[in-house]
C-alpha cells in the first residue's frame, strides 16, 4: 500500500500500486501527481524530517474555462505566451501575446511581471496590474489573468536538506560582484534582467566581463 500526502490540504491519499497513483487529491481535488509517493507503513522520522525544508519546484497553471493543465518545471525565469512556455494551451487563445508575461524565481518565491502584452497581466481577486506593479508574488491557489483569461496556480514543492539551501559565502560574494550591461542602451545593472528598465529592450542584458 502506498500513499501521497496532499501539499494543499494534507489529506493522505492511499493506493495499491504505483500504476494506480491518483492524479488529484480525493478531498480537495488539487493536483498531486507531481508529489512523491511513499510506503504507507513507513515510520515518520521526526529527527530526519527536522533537517528537511520545502522548496518550490515548478508550478501548474489550470485554465479555468477548459480545465486544461500547463505543467511548468522549475526555472529561474519562465516566459509565458503563445510562442513561449505553455504554447500548447496559449496558442489557442488569441488574446494572449506571443511573449505575454514572465515568472521569476526570487528569494524563494515565484513573482510575476507583464511583458508589455497587448491585454495585460493581472493577479488575485483585486486583479492587481503586473505591468504597473512588477514582480508580484504568486501564491498557491491564486488566480492570474492573462488578459481576461483566468488561470489557477498550483505551486509544486520538493523536500531538500536544509544545508542545500545555504549558498556558501564565496558564491554569495561572486553574485554580489557581478554586473550586467544592456547592449541596446548601455545601462549598467546589478542583476540580470529579461527586459532593460531603461530602454525596454528584451533579452539585451548580458554579463559585464571584468
Amino acid at each position: 500500500m502506498y500513499k501521497i500526502t496532499c501539499d494543499y490540504c494534507f489529506e493522505d491519499n492511499e493506493f495499491d500500486a504505483p500504476d494506480t497513483k491518483p492524479a488529484v487529491c480525493k478531498l480537495c481535488n488539487s493536483p498531486i501527481s507531481h508529489l512523491e509517493a511513499r510506503d504507507s507503513d513507513e515510520k515518520f522520522n521526526i529527527e530526519i524530517e527536522s533537517h528537511k525544508v520545502k522548496r518550490l519546484d515548478g508550478l501548474i497553471l489550470i485554465y479555468e474555462k477548459t480545465n486544461a493543465w500547463i505543467d511548468i518545471p522549475h526555472a529561474e525565469i519562465i516566459v509565458l505566451g503563445r510562442q513561449s512556455v505553455g504554447a500548447d494551451v496559449f496558442s489557442k487563445i488569441p488574446q494572449i501575446s506571443r511573449e505575454h508575461c514572465k515568472i521569476e524565481y526570487l528569494d524563494g518565491n515565484y513573482v510575476l511581471t507583464d511583458l508589455n502584452s497587448l491585454n495585460g497581466t493581472f493577479i488575485g481577486q483585486s486583479k492587481r496590474d503586473c505591468h504597473k506593479h512588477i514582480q508580484e508574488k504568486i501564491k498557491d491557489n491564486e488566480v492570474i489573468y492573462l488578459g481576461r483569461e483566468p488561470f489557477m496556480v498550483q505551486l509544486k514543492f520538493k523536500t531538500v536538506d536544509a544545508e542545500e539551501e545555504k549558498p556558501d559565502q564565496e558564491s554569495l560574494e561572486e553574485i554580489k560582484m557581478k554586473k550586467f550591461k544592456c547592449r541596446a542602451c548601455g545601462k549598467i545593472h546589478t542583476m540580470n534582467l529579461l527586459i532593460c528598465d531603461a530602454c525596454g529592450s528584451y533579452g539585451q542584458v548580458e554579463v559585464l566581463e571584468d
